[in-house]
């Protein structure tokens, strides 16, 4: 497995703060330094800096580093294999996600536990007529999905700090220049915000857009007057610029 030694690293101010973060999940230390990261304005400033979705950035952001603790903590603590275990592992998606971070090595010691009460379960299920929907119970979904839970608290909490952030002029100014959000996190946006606020976002997005059907356009002029030499970096990404803001990014995660 590729360990990630420095996820289980702890700060040592003094003894007792230190024991009680060596007593955090995965989940409350991840929650605890993205927290930290959002109440930054330097953070938010940096954000949108991207020629993405900050949110959509964020979230992705989090699950990365939410994988490379439990990864870790799965091949290592048997505390976390037995959580892991009794909460019946999590959804498809990022089971799927949780497995693109470990290996074989890691994922059969940090699976065992869970296969080991999946199979004490099938056991005992009666061969009637609810056979079928006690096994539907047993893969995680969703709504009962750890992971799904966390970033869908944290990115609630991050689209309410970025929205305080651009209400004032320096934020609304750096949205301005910026790529913005895409569709999904604007209309989340857009129900928190004032009225001038909401008509300045939904501005500024319909100006990007206007930009980037253009940026797409010029793009496939020159390519097909054979002109490469004079494409931009604007109009080389602007179509997958232009996906992210319409659907959100590729690896976003969040329910």
């Amino acid at each position: 497995m590729a360990i990630f030694h420095s996820a289980m690293e702890f700060a040592r101010p003094a003894a007792a703060g230190q024991n009680a973060e060596r007593l955090m999940t995965p989940t409350e230390k991840v929650r605890k330094e993205q927290s930290i990261q959002v109440n930054s304005q330097a953070s938010l400033a940096a954000d949108l800096g991207t020629r993405g979705c900050p949110v959509c950035n964020y979230v992705i952001k989090m699950a990365r580093d939410f994988f490379a603790h439990w990864q870790y903590a799965l091949s290592s603590d048997e505390a976390a294999q037995e959580s892991f275990a009794t909460e019946l592992g999590f959804c498809p998606r990022h089971a799927w996600q949780l497995h693109s971070m470990s290996s074989p090595w890691g994922e059969s010691i940090g699976l065992a536990a869970l296969t080991e009460k999946i199979a004490r379960a099938l056991a005992i299920i009666e061969c009637d007529e609810t056979a079928s929907s006690n096994v539907y119970k047993i893969p995680r979904v969703p709504e009962n999905c750890r992971v799904c839970a966390m970033l869908k608290d944290a990115e609630t909490a991050y689209v309410e700090c970025l929205a305080t952030f651009i209400s004032d002029d320096e934020g609304a100014q750096l949205y301005k220049r910026s790529g913005g959000l895409c569709l999904p996190h604007l209309a989340r946006m857009l129900a928190i915000v004032s009225k001038p606020v909401r008509k300045f976002l939904l501005t500024t997005a319909s100006r990007r857009f206007e930009q980037v059907t253009q940026q797409m356009r010029n793009y496939a002029v020159k390519r097909e007057a054979l002109r490469r030499d004079l494409i931009s970096a604007d109009e080389e990404d602007a179509s997958l610029r232009a996906l992210i803001h319409l659907v959100g990014a590729e690896e976003y995660c969040a329910p």
